[in-house]
């Protein structure tokens, strides 16, 4: 299988870790760094490419990975809806908030948590738990395996997949400023709680400072305690004792995910994306890093549909 990637000048150790086999290989790249995609070309041998409009068009390739960050916009979103092969990205939408966004226009958000290995093998040990009480979700990432935004869009998903919206969020950034204006890069490190109507709680925590890829979710209900990473899954009952947990594919880095997405796709398999829940969740959260204020979610979803 043949791929067209627009990746960011540091990310060569990323992409090949994804495309480091033959069943994906890389066809095309691009970036907007010209000596960077000197490089990445030559490395993949791979024909240069100095244009995401012109990638999206390629011919002769399976999908298109739109793996550097902020590349997603409304123009690029339009022309992948043209297109007759799949389209990733693991960089969200760049203009701010957008209902119904993945899973459409043939774009797919990778490597979602949710929609993984480890995940998937887990999904019976979850329903097996009962009503969540508590999740605690964390994900560290160098900025040249994915951005802060994509680790939140990530975490606000199976936060959201594993108890519903929560009524209020309060979240605190460290890093660069953040601004008001929706469409403006988020970087450093955000932490944050939720509360639910149902008694339920949620942090979640995320940074692109971390150098290594490293996602834990830790969720708590009535059957005991489930640890998911992306090598595998453990489940401990209220009485401490280990309970059989199902083997999963191991993946412990962000090129090996991209790389099981990515066939999967190419594959016509079906992929878990994230919802408009999830999204508007992230908004929430965006909003109160910077009014330092607790934030009602559904006082935010009727600034969106106003």
């Amino acid at each position: 299988m043949q791929c067209a990637v627009w990746a960011s000048a540091d990310q060569q150790q990323l992409l090949e870790r994804a495309l480091g086999s033959d069943a994906l290989t890389c066809a095309v790249i691009g970036c907007d760094d010209p000596a960077a995609r000197d490089r990445l070309a030559a490395v993949f041998n791979a024909t240069p490419v100095d244009d995401v409009r012109q990638l999206l068009q390629a011919e002769g390739v399976d999908l298109v990975w739109l793996a550097a960050p902020r590349t997603l916009e409304e123009d690029i979103l339009a022309l992948a809806g043209t297109l007759s092969i799949p389209v990733a990205t693991s960089a969200p939408f760049v203009e701010g908030f957008r209902p119904d966004l993945y899973g459409s226009n043939q774009v797919h958000f990778i490597p979602l948590l949710r929609g993984g290995p480890a995940f998937l093998a887990a999904a019976g040990c979850i329903e097996l738990l009962g009503d969540v009480h508590c999740i605690q979700v964390s994900a560290t990432a160098g900025n040249h395996q994915a951005s802060l935004h994509a680790l939140l869009v990530d975490a606000a998903d199976l936060v959201v997949h594993l108890a519903g919206m929560p009524d209020e969020v309060y979240a605190a950034q460290s890093g660069p400023a953040m601004t008001s204006d929706p469409s403006s890069e988020i970087c450093g490190h955000l932490t944050s709680t939720m509360r639910f109507a149902n008694g339920c709680t949620a942090s979640i925590t995320v940074s692109d400072g971390g150098g290594s890829w490293i996602r834990r979710a830790t969720v708590l209900g009535e059957g005991g305690r489930i640890i998911l990473t992306d090598e595998g899954v453990s489940w401990t009952d209220p009485e401490g004792a280990a309970q059989e947990a199902p083997p999963s594919e191991a993946h412990a880095t962000a090129g090996a995910l991209s790389r099981w997405h990515l066939l999967r796709l190419v594959q016509g398999m079906s992929t878990e994306q994230p919802g408009t829940d999830a999204a508007l969740l992230c908004e929430a959260l965006r909003l109160s890093c910077i009014t330092g204020q607790v934030e009602q979610v559904a006082h935010v979803a009727r600034m969106f549909s106003s």
